[in-house]
């Protein structure tokens, strides 16, 4: 007799084991992302900072920098952290999760970003939905001046 998820015809998928599936990525933990450099334009700034509604002056004056605000950083994500995610898994649906940052000296216009991403962790917790499998990876990022700009923590999940 078959287990339930298991018969041919039945109409059920056969059952994931998501903890086996983490295990196998777990070998990944440490890869690193080939480093990315990116030259940070004034007007790149201040046009952000309009975007997202900013209105403090330091983010919207050329003659002040400008600084790039905090969620400035989320531009250097895709580039940084390009190949640590495994995203070709037997789960349905994939879901950014979270973004934990450091801040550390400023980005100003001008500035040359270097980024430093690597896998750090891969675990399961039980949803709504069952199983979810999370991913999170480390980017660190810093000026032309060897200054450490900050560090972003991000997560994702896949699940079913």
């Amino acid at each position: 007799m078959r287990a339930a998820g298991a018969g041919i015809g039945d109409g059920k998928a056969p059952i994931l084991d998501v903890e086996a599936l983490a295990e196998r990525l777990r070998a990944r933990i440490g890869t690193q992302a080939a480093p990315t450099t990116s030259l940070v334009e004034a007007g790149a700034l201040v046009k952000f900072a309009k975007a997202t509604g900013q209105a403090d002056a330091r983010f919207l004056d050329p003659d002040q920098g400008p600084v790039a605000p905090p969620t400035f950083l989320s531009t250097f994500c895709a580039p940084g952290l390009a190949g640590l995610f495994e995203l070709d898994l037997p789960l349905k649906m994939f879901l950014h999760t979270d973004d934990a940052v450091e801040l550390g000296a400023p980005i100003r216009g001008g500035d040359t970003i270097t980024t430093a991403g690597e896998l750090t962790d891969i675990f399961v917790k039980q949803g709504r939905r069952g199983a979810m499998l999370f991913q999170t990876a480390k980017l660190s990022l810093t000026n032309q001046r060897t200054e450490w700009v900050a560090t972003l923590t991000v997560s994702v999940a896949s699940f079913a």
